[in-house]
């Protein structure tokens, strides 16, 4: 039994470590292997702690069988049919239906105020939106420090008006073939257009309209200009009756091509900032819910402690902090909850991922625009 103890809790701390390294995969392994031990263990426990351990290693398997889910990906709500090419786009270019509304994006009052007036309100009142020559739909561009919610921002947009949400990575639409890339940017735009409502997204897309002069790439030459067509296509206003939105997100805006950042393309340009004190209590809130917390936890204090961490920051530091007992529960079958210990001994291992002299530079470029 204690072998059976032992290599369980061997398995589970290897797995965790792998989740928050990013391996998925050697991750679930490892999380698997943890639960067959501590059922093993389970069998030749007393019966006071052969339930306890039954009901550990049953959320063992649970987590890896989320991370399962991950690994498969979520279900698309649909796939173009005919993007058949040399470039495989069939296997890329799909579409689905968020579930995210703006009201699940901590924080960012401002800037979904933004999104409301471009996206959400001419849909919603048309008959203003004509009053007031508010057009549908357009370009905007999210750019700040990774981890700040952009993707996550864009999701709730689509998911607040019911819109196809397609979205892509840069290295999905080029292809090595001559002319494949701008097809294949041409392909996107022609079936997002066939919706109703539609929201293409594209992150980093910094790589993919790139600054002409800096690149010596003869297909970005060729695929820059088709970008920017199609996106004044969207942004002209001549979809009647329809809400189209191109969507781009980026770490690095001083990157993009200045011509993208002129009118009729990205119109708006939004600067994601990192959450301020309302938004990361309301994150913690969000990621310690339904936890069991100690007493000596105060979650308002843990948000003012938390200035200058990303969304995607907290994140990590709620799940790594909820790790420590829970390790410790399947090691001694004794529970206890999170304490604030736990939370401040990762608060000194995950330190923030956005330097000030990065936000700095976002800062300066949001001034200039």
């Amino acid at each position: 039994m204690r072998f059976a103890l032992e290599k369980s809790a061997e398995h589970l701390e290897k797995g965790l470590k792998l989740e928050q390294e990013g391996d998925l995969k050697g991750a679930r392994y490892n999380l698997l292997e943890a639960a067959a031990f501590l059922y093993k263990a389970a069998e030749k426990s007393e019966p006071s702690l052969k339930r306890k351990r039954i009901e550990r290693a049953e959320s063992i398997l649970q987590r890896a069988e989320a991370l399962g889910q991950r690994l498969a990906g979520k279900p698309a709500w649909g796939v173009i049919p005919q993007a058949e090419s040399a470039g495989g786009a069939s296997e890329w270019m799909v579409f689905e239906k968020p579930d995210q509304r703006l009201r699940d994006v901590a924080g960012l009052e401002e800037v979904k105020e933004q999104i409301r007036i471009r996206m959400i309100y001419p849909f919603t009142h048309p008959e203003l939106a004509r009053r007031f020559g508010i057009k549908k739909g357009g370009g905007i561009l999210l750019y700040g420090a990774p981890g700040t919610g952009k993707t996550m921002l864009a999701r709730a947009v689509a998911g607040e008006i019911e819109a196809a949400f397609f979205t892509v990575k840069p290295s999905e639409v080029m292809s090595k073939w001559v002319g494949e890339a701008e097809q294949n940017i041409a392909r996107l735009f022609s079936e997002a257009r066939k919706h109703e409502r539609a929201v293409i997204f594209i992150d980093e897309v910094e790589s993919l309209i790139p600054r002409r002069r800096d690149s010596h790439s003869t297909v970005m030459q060729r695929v820059v200009p088709q970008i920017l067509s199609e996106m004044e296509g969207f942004a002209s206003g001549k979809e009647s009756g329809k809400a189209l939105l191109f969507m781009g997100a980026t770490n690095e805006p001083w990157a993009l091509d200045e011509a993208v950042l002129r009118p009729g393309r990205f119109d708006e340009k939004v600067y994601i900032p990192l959450p301020d004190f309302e938004a990361r209590l309301e994150m913690l809130y969000f990621h310690l819910r339904d936890k069991p917390l100690s007493a000596d936890v105060s979650l308002e204090e843990l948000a003012q402690m938390l200035q200058g961490y990303s969304g995607a920051d907290i994140r990590r530091i709620c799940e790594k902090a909820c790790d420590i007992p829970f390790v410790e529960s399947v090691k001694t079958a004794e529970e206890r909850d999170v304490e604030k210990r736990d939370l401040l001994s990762v608060m000194q291992q995950v330190k923030p991922s956005v330097s000030a002299k990065a936000l700095e530079r976002f800062e300066r470029f949001a001034s200039q625009r």
